[in-house]
């Protein structure tokens, strides 16, 4: 909805959350103070303001160079800038994530239902790349990854960065680097960056309180639904410290009801003895699809002292706290996992998510001499609680308890910077852009058991043993470890001619689990004429495998091979004997390299045009194995005292690829009706593929031959699970007292594999093609005074969902999953809301 290159002269304050915390009550006077709204004398002066504007490719970014700060036209790599106007207005649902997916056509945030701990943790998609291929910094610094392993997604085995837990309101605005940066900033940015700066202004605040719910027709059942309901509460304010120094701080609460979209089913099928009482239940809708209930709480600070000797003293912090309901297959009553005695209709178990994530940055600014440095210390820590309520063990027969915890999953991350820049000059016609920089890094990951009855085998030995919808993780499979991770780099930039720069990168990383190693990357840009540039880098990354991957282990119910039954797989460490029995080794990092060439064109001072290929490729690639199941591992499990579980999976390096794409960005501001008209469209064209595979082990062939590390299925996902384009066009117009954004998405065509065996065969297996699907947002605002600001919008108001799945043979579980989840526009429909803002 928004434009992608321009922002508003004026950045508009956002809304804010207020947790029953002592902060309760400094906002709420601090809102008593009266001040000139920022929106209201940006909109009133917006007609002046059109002759005179410019775009904000024009704009200074952190991103793109460690050794210097370049507007977004003059880098030599892609990067996208987008304001605190665009940003608050996409971020109307409240997630961030969802944000930068209706901001960026390079960015996805596929919506995960009925998958445990995904359905409290996502992660975006970079280029269509992983979600932990991705580095995310907040003010420049590096930001903490999740606690929880994603195990059920396109991307399973992936621990990305919790995006949704960075606090909405604190938010100035984005910077997104579409360029491999793993020598500037580190592991983890194969794909790119994305920095989110915080707020600082030193005075005034702002309010908002907002209201909204899903209104959709929902075909499957041919009901009118509202549901999703989302209330959101937030607040921040800026203090002045000294003649340039300031305190903002803030908070957010956030409270959003669950979202169903599961339809009838005559899944009766799959229960094991399909009773006539598991018969009865056919038609009815007892499965689980949809957004997670979900209430979180935020609060922030941003704040920087200037001592008498120049001396800059700064800070930021973040937290979030997060409560969320996930949900589970249902459970027929005549199945060996239930316990008519205390279910006789069956039950569907509702998986609890308690989540707390802190980040705390502390530093010092200086000059010395011709050099600028910057030391820093920073903490983060994720901590997620994982239960079950409305469950069983149905080993242990009536005496079972309902409700569970399952396991606790605890990851800290702890690091001291030191970064200094200067300038030098050489005899060239600019000065040397010189960046140094050290850091030192401490991680440690810890896992802890669940209740005893959550993993206890009863003695009811025809039922699964442990809590269903777990089982919880037993003490011998806890997990208690830590690294350590020294590093240094270089980077260097400058003009070697008025109109070439050349830019140059390198760092030592050394990792004391997994060694050392060495990237590098070069840069530049010409200027063909003072509008007109063409651009282009080579890089190489290093991924280390995260901690996280290298200890989680945890049990699912998920669907067998073939779609036609529920079983419980584990998934283990490489470092299991079991696993290892099964052919795990120590995983090894992921290598890449990324090629870029585009061209940046601006023919008028409001008008901007860019175009970037790239071409990534990714060696040893950490993914999921597919679940190990056969008549053979089950035997094997058995002799080895496993019949708990019906299949192993682990993580291996079992993948090379290859990504190509194109990203075009066009941006025009113009006068419109007495106001400004800001519009713009990007693309981005991308497509995964498979240069190797490694799909067996001498250990894998002993237990069963037939078997591989991934099947066909898993594969197909992997090359397909993205939508292979999308597109956005934005509109956005402000006049005295008036405001209208309008966003058009189109996300391309999918394909992935079905349950269908009658289904067409693509690449050689049964498969379904989801054609492109559009999603128009729509928001409008209007000044109630000189304050006070009424929004009322719409996201997807034209209430598109993605083509069915096709629904003979069982495809659908019976009619209970009737819709793909993996589409970016998702399954809920269209959202409408209203949003009131005051400003002081």
């Amino acid at each position: 909805m928004q434009p992608r290159h321009f922002s508003p002269p004026t950045p508009p304050p956002p809304p804010f959350p207020l947790p029953a915390t002592p902060l309760r009550a400094i906002v709420l006077a601090c809102a008593m103070l009266g001040a000139p709204s920022a929106w209201a004398q940006e909109v009133q002066n917006a007609s002046a303001e059109t002759a005179t504007a410019t775009a904000s490719i024009d704009q200074v970014t952190v991103v793109g160079s460690r050794a210097r700060n370049r507007t977004v036209f003059d880098s030599s790599v892609p990067i996208d800038r987008f304001g605190a106007r665009e940003v608050d207005n996409a971020l109307a649902s409240g997630d961030v994530g969802a944000a930068l997916q209706a901001l960026s056509p390079s960015i996805n945030f596929p919506r995960i239902e009925s998958s445990g701990a995904s359905d409290s943790v996502r992660g975006i998609q970079l280029r269509g790349l992983a979600p932990d291929q991705v580095l995310v910094l907040i003010n420049g610094k590096r930001r903490h990854t999740s606690a929880v392993l994603d195990t059920e997604s396109s991307f399973a085995g992936t621990v990305p960065v919790d995006i949704n837990a960075i606090p909405p309101n604190a938010i100035d605005h984005i910077e997104i680097l579409r360029d491999g940066a793993g020598a500037q900033y580190g592991s983890d940015a194969v794909a790119g960056v994305i920095n989110i700066v915080l707020k600082k202004a030193r005075t005034g605040g702002a309010a908002s309180v907002s209201y909204g719910a899903n209104h959709t027709h929902f075909d499957p059942t041919g009901e009118t639904l509202t549901d999703g309901q989302s209330v959101i509460v937030n607040a921040d304010y800026g203090v002045p410290l000294g003649e340039a120094g300031y305190f903002r701080f803030g908070a957010e609460t956030r409270r959003r009801s669950p979202t169903e979209r599961a339809g009838p089913s005559d899944a009766g099928w799959t229960s094991y003895n399909f009773t006539p009482a598991d018969q009865a239940l056919d038609g009815k809708v007892l499965f689980k699809s949809g957004d997670s209930r979900q209430r979180n709480n935020y609060l922030f600070y941003n704040t920087q002292l200037t001592l008498a000797n120049g001396l800059d003293l700064y800070s930021f912090a973040t937290l979030n706290e997060r409560k969320s309901d996930g949900s589970a297959y249902f459970r027929y009553p005549g199945d060996p996992s239930n316990v008519p005695a205390l279910y006789p209709n069956g039950y569907r178990p509702v998986t609890n998510g308690d989540k707390r994530d802190l980040s705390v940055v502390a530093g010092v600014r200086g000059s010395l001499g011709e050099w600028n440095w910057d030391a820093s210390a920073r903490h983060g820590s994720d901590r997620f609680d994982y239960g079950v309520r409305h469950s069983v063990n149905a080993s242990l027969g009536a005496a079972s308890p309902t409700s569970f915890h399952l396991a606790g999953f605890d990851f800290r991350q702890d690091a001291l910077n030191l970064d200094a820049t200067r300038s030098l000059d050489i005899g060239l016609p600019a000065p040397l852009s010189l960046a140094l920089g050290a850091e030192w890094m401490r991680e440690s990951y810890t896992s802890s058991a669940g209740d005893p009855a959550s993993y206890a085998a009863g003695g009811n030995t025809d039922a699964p043993p442990g809590a269903q919808a777990g089982p919880g993780l037993r003490p011998t499979d806890t997990y208690d470890g830590s690294r350590q991770i020294r590093s240094v780099y270089a980077d260097v930039e400058t003009d070697l001619t008025p109109r070439l720069l050349l830019g140059a990168a390198a760092r030592y990383s050394d990792y004391s689990d997994f060694g050392s190693a060495s990237t590098g990357k070069l840069s530049s840009r010409y200027k063909v004429t003072d509008t007109f540039l063409v651009r282009g880098s080579l890089s190489n990354s290093f991924r280390a495998p995260a901690l996280v991957q290298t200890g989680f282990r945890f049990a699912t119910l998920n669907f067998n091979a073939d779609g036609t039954a529920l079983q419980t797989a584990a998934l283990l460490p490489a470092s299991d004997p079991l696993a290892r029995s099964f052919g795990a080794q120590q995983l090894k990092p992921e290598k890449s390299t990324n090629v870029s060439l585009g061209l940046a064109w601006k023919p008028a001072p409001a008008t901007s045009l860019t175009v970037d290929a790239y071409v990534i490729r990714i060696r040893d690639r950490i993914t999921r194995s597919s679940d190990l199941q056969s008549d053979a591992v089950t035997a094997y499990l058995a002799a080895n005292g496993r019949s708990d579980i019906q299949s192993v999976a682990y993580l291996a390096n079992l993948l090379d690829t290859r990504t190509k794409g194109l990203d075009v960005v066009l941006n025009h501001d113009l006068a419109f009706a007495s106001g400004k008209l800001n519009l713009n469209a990007a693309l981005n064209l991308n497509k995964t593929s498979l240069d190797k595979v490694r799909q067996s082990s001498t250990a894998l062939a002993a237990i069963d031959p037939d078997l591989t590390l991934l099947t066909e299925t898993s594969l197909f996902r992997i090359r397909n699970a993205s939508p292979n384009s999308k597109l956005i066009l934005g509109a956005d117009w402000q006049a005295a007292g008036w405001g209208v954004q309008a966003r058009a998405t189109r996300f391309g065509e999918l394909k992935d594999f079905s349950y269908d065996s009658d289904a067409p065969l693509i690449d050689g297996i049964p498969a379904q093609r989801f054609g492109a699907v559009w999603s128009l947002d729509l928001e409008g605002q209007l000044k109630l005074g000189r304050q006070l600001t009424l929004s009322v919008g719409g996201n997807n108001i034209l209430d598109r969902y993605p083509q069915r799945v096709r629904e003979t043979n069982n495809a659908t579980y019976g009619g209970a999953l009737p819709y793909n989840f993996i589409n970016p526009i998702g399954v809920n429909g269209a959202y409408f809301y209203a949003k009131l803002s005051y400003t002081f």
